[in-house]
């Protein structure tokens, strides 16, 4: 990028209402990509007026951001002058006018996984659109893993020399003290011992999967429970015909922490991620992990989960047992993942998406050199 102040336009529409996920990245980097590059200015576009008035607060309420960040109304965005607009949630809406993109690609499963129902043939096709849209619009692609980076290249037929892998972390996130884990535990109506997995009840998640690996487990370990967590239709209940399975739903960091800390393993038996940020999580805070060694997951736990196939059951009910029944692998998994989890942090992140941005800030000013100038010139204060 250019010497002196340098303005980055963000679309940060969702970032209030996304409080996981890629909100979760979104909010740990802002703050990051300021202090790291002094000079750098970032203004963030959200949907509404309430929205505009309630970001303003959120940004005042830091003090890191406080004097590095502006923000206003989406409308303007696609006509804002800036050095490069950046799209954290996948796809590039609006395009604009001028300068540099660079977009945040977690996944791309509603093109390389669509909606298989009939009805949804307008969804399925709105998002065709709007990813290959963003993959001609695109200075610079990010992915999450080098597995989505695979996937952009696959199914968008995005060149390598367009995209950028800058994985994620978990060292933001939120852990209370462990003297309310009984209390929080009993409100939840969980009971020990439990196995956790989180996530939204989608195909790809593999839940299926699990639930009947556990019918196998819960034979030979009465009293063992599965603990779901994550947006549902229904939840806050066991199932009927599976007493032993209890849904949750969408839960608070707080409650998350403590189910993580509380839980005999946390089981990802996802057939497609972008990049799994709840391993990581639970990594941080030594829970043993279980995975399919499937899509980007393999990167993220490295050496440190016990693997499964994301189709066999048994093979899934057999790590489920032998986690809860020996004590010396849970410990050696819980040593695995307090060691695999310090190998990411936001800190990283922020510091590879800085040099992405400037990668495609300099191939925007080489394909475009009468335009440099300009640009530059127009450019609002930062102040």
């Amino acid at each position: 990028m250019t010497s002196g102040p340098m303005l980055i336009a963000v679309e940060a529409t969702r970032l209030q209402r996304e409080v996981r996920g890629i909100g979760r990245y979104v909010r740990a980097i802002l703050p990051r990509l300021v202090s790291q590059r002094p000079g750098l200015h970032l203004m963030l576009f959200a949907k509404t007026r309430r929205g505009v008035a309630a970001l303003a607060e959120w940004v005042a309420r830091d003090p890191r951001l406080c004097e590095s960040v502006s923000v206003r109304h989406v409308r303007e965005m696609a006509r804002t002058p800036a050095d490069l607009y950046w799209y954290p949630w996948n796809v590039i809406r609006p395009v604009p006018r001028r300068g540099a993109s660079v977009v945040t690609v977690h996944d791309i499963a509603p093109v390389a996984m669509p909606d298989p129902r009939w009805l949804a043939w307008r969804k399925n096709l709105r998002w065709r659109l709007r990813f290959r849209s963003s993959a001609r619009a695109a200075t610079l692609m990010l992915a999450d893993s080098a597995f989505t980076a695979a996937e952009i290249q696959r199914v968008l037929g995005v060149g390598a020399d367009r995209i950028r892998v800058v994985l994620l972390a978990a060292d933001d996130f939120a852990v209370p003290s462990s003297a309310g884990d009984a209390e929080a535990l009993a409100r939840l109506g969980v009971r020990a011992p439990f196995v956790l997995t989180v996530g939204a009840a989608e195909k790809r998640k593999n839940h299926a999967l699990l639930e009947r690996a556990m019918r196998s487990v819960v034979e030979a370990h009465r009293g063992a429970t599965l603990v779901l967590a994550g947006p549902r239709r229904r939840a806050n209940a066991p199932t009927a015909d599976a007493p032993w399975v209890q849904t949750l739903g969408f839960v608070s960091d707080a409650d998350l922490a403590t189910l993580y800390r509380n839980a005999i393993a946390l089981v990802m038996p996802s057939s497609y991620e972008g990049f799994g940020l709840p391993v990581l999580e639970a990594m941080m805070l030594g829970t043993p992990v279980i995975c399919a060694r499937a899509a980007s997951l393999p990167e993220v736990a490295g050496d440190a989960a016990l693997w499964v196939k994301p189709d066999d059951d048994a093979e899934l009910a057999a790590a489920i047992s032998r986690v809860l029944s020996d004590e010396s692998l849970r410990a050696r998994l819980r040593a695995g993942s307090l060691r695999q989890s310090g190998e990411f942090s936001w800190d990283d992140t922020a510091r590879r998406t800085l040099n992405a941005f400037d990668e495609a800030h300099k191939m925007h000013a080489l394909a475009h050199p009468a335009k440099l100038p300009a640009l530059l010139e127009a450019a609002p204060s930062t102040r």
